[in-house]
C-alpha cells in the first residue's frame, strides 16, 4: 500500500488490524496481550479496531509482548558510526565566538 496518499485513520486502521493479527496467530486473547504489555484491554481493543491511537510507549510494549519489537529495526535508519577521533576532529573545526 503507498500510505504517502493514504489517510493517517486509515494507516491507523491497517496497524491495528497487523497487530490483531499477530495476536490471533500467537493464539492470544486481548485480556493475555493486556498482562503480558501492561497496555489496558480497552487501549488494545480500540487501537485493534483503529478507533483509538495509542502512543508510541505503549506501540513498543505491544510489540515486546508479541516477540515483534526487533521488528522496528527495519523503520529506523542506521546511523553513521563516529570514531573518537573524528570526533574530537570534528569539535576542533567549529568556530568559537571570541570574547572581547
Amino acid at each position: 500500500m503507498n500510505y504517502e496518499i493514504t489517510l493517517n485513520k486509515n494507516i491507523l486502521k491497517d496497524l491495528g488490524n497487523n497487530l490483531k493479527q499477530q495476536r490471533l496467530n500467537q493464539n492470544l486473547s486481548s485480556g493475555e496481550l493486556a498482562r503480558k504489555s501492561g497496555v489496558s484491554i480497552r487501549t488494545i481493543t480500540g487501537f485493534e479496531r483503529g478507533e483509538k491511537n495509542i502512543s508510541l510507549i505503549n506501540f513498543m510494549e505491544l510489540l515486546r509482548a508479541l516477540g515483534l519489537i526487533n521488528n522496528l529495526s527495519g523503520l529506523i535508519p542506521e546511523l553513521p558510526t563516529i570514531s573518537p577521533i573524528e570526533l574530537m576532529k570534528l569539535e576542533k573545526k567549529k568556530r568559537k565566538r571570541v570574547r572581547k
